[in-house]
């Protein structure tokens, strides 16, 4: 029994191998995967001060596959892969501080007013009984000339060139000319005045403006002459501005000098500075080639600024510039009036508007009447409380 089962099992495999005997199967597979992606990124970020970030990221990948052979033998496969992956980034983001600027640094000035009608403290502001500047100078009295030309000569000239116009105006005096020697001697000054030379003996009368009214000078017969201007370095104290302010009105026929003035506070000191330098900044600190030094002392000092008014005794000049009056009555500025209209009703007085033509007449004779007093009321017709006088002309104008 054994023997026959071997040889059926033989016979079958024998029946199963007898169709595929002379055939061969062949299997082929090919996988081919290609990647290139590719990508770019850029950022920016502003913040507290100039930013700038920008990051690049190049990435390359490639795979391949191989080849795979299959026999009913045997098989044989292959696979190959290669990555690259390179990225590339940059950024600077953080602030620097900017390098000092090479402009000149600046001292302010500040505006006082000072004397006169508002009166303030400076070393060498005027003194605070102004009453002494109102004085004469007689340029006959070699006392009053000395004083005035010791003060102003003990200053020196503030530059070689002010110290040249010096020796020429010595050189003009010479021939006759004004003496301008106060001149180039820290004060800067500006006349108006006008150029009549001044008879022998006259004196100059000196007031302070605030003192003295002008329409009263006019009705003496004071004609105005002109306007002097005056203002002092910071070196010079008020007595000297004011002296030299007589020293330029001497030359002229001026008989009365009306002055004003006051202290203008400065800050005294000196800049330094050289322009056309650069710098180097840091994120935490900077340098300049060429830095700026100021110095100065806020309001220590005062420059002394006056102004002089001139006034001549000349009635003829008075006369020549005088308007006509009948002109001047014809074109002036009348107040426009009009009338009111009592109400027996007790309701408040309409205004009416009266004609041009017949307000001007009215205006006229108003501003020229005077006012009479009301006559006393007799006793017979007294009743009542008695009124005072004055507080029935206000009710009752």
């Amino acid at each position: 029994m054994k023997r026959l089962s071997a040889v059926l099992i033989a016979v079958v495999l024998m029946s199963l191998a007898a169709p595929g005997e002379g055939t061969t199967d062949t299997y082929y597979m090919n996988t081919a995967v290609q990647s290139n992606p590719s990508q770019i990124q850029n950022t920016q970020a502003i913040g507290g001060g100039n930013a700038v970030s920008s990051a690049t990221s190049d990435s390359v990948a490639w795979a391949g596959g191989g080849s795979a052979s299959s026999y009913a033998e045997g098989a044989t496969s292959g696979s190959t892969s290669v990555l690259l992956f390179s990225p590339v980034s940059n950024s600077n983001y953080k602030s620097r501080v900017p390098p000092l600027t090479t402009y000149p640094p600046y001292l302010p000035m500040w505006n006082h007013g000072g004397w006169g009608t508002i009166k303030a403290y400076f070393p060498n502001g005027p003194t605070s009984h102004d009453r002494v500047y109102e004085r004469v100078f007689d340029p006959a009295n070699e006392d009053d000339m000395r004083e005035v030309r010791g003060i102003l000569r003990s200053l020196p000239y503030t530059g070689p060139i002010k110290l040249l116009g010096g020796v020429l105006n010595g050189v003009g005096k010479l021939f006759g000319g004004p003496d301008k020697s106060h001149h180039g001697r820290g004060f800067d000054i500006a006349n108006s005045l006008i150029r009549d030379r001044r008879p022998d003996g006259k004196p100059l009368l000196v007031f302070i403006d605030s003192y003295i009214d002008p329409l009263r000078l006019e009705e003496e017969g004071y004609a105005y002459v002109g306007r002097m201007s005056l203002e002092g370095d910071h070196d010079r104290n008020w007595d000297q501005v004011y002296n030299a302010a007589v020293a330029e009105a001497l030359p002229w026929d001026v008989d009365i000098l009306l002055i004003s003035g006051g202290m203008k506070g400065v800050t005294v000191g000196a800049t330094t500075s050289l322009s056309g330098g650069g710098g180097y900044s840091q994120t935490n600190y900077s340098l300049s080639l060429l830095g700026g030094r100021t110095k100065g002392v806020t309001e220590g000092k005062g420059e002394a600024v006056m102004s002089a008014t001139g006034y001549r005794y000349c009635p003829e000049m008075l006369d020549r510039r005088r308007i006509p009056a009948a002109l001047y009555d014809r074109i002036r500025v009348r107040p426009q009036v009009a009338a009111a209209v009592s109400n027996p009703n007790g309701t408040a007085p309409q205004a009416v508007a009266m004609p041009v033509a017949a307000a001007r007449p009215q205006a006229a004779a108003m501003t020229e009447e005077e006012y009479v007093p009301l006559t006393e009321p007799t006793p017979d017709r007294v009743t009542g409380a008695e009124v005072s006088q004055d507080l029935y002309r206000m009710a009752f104008p």
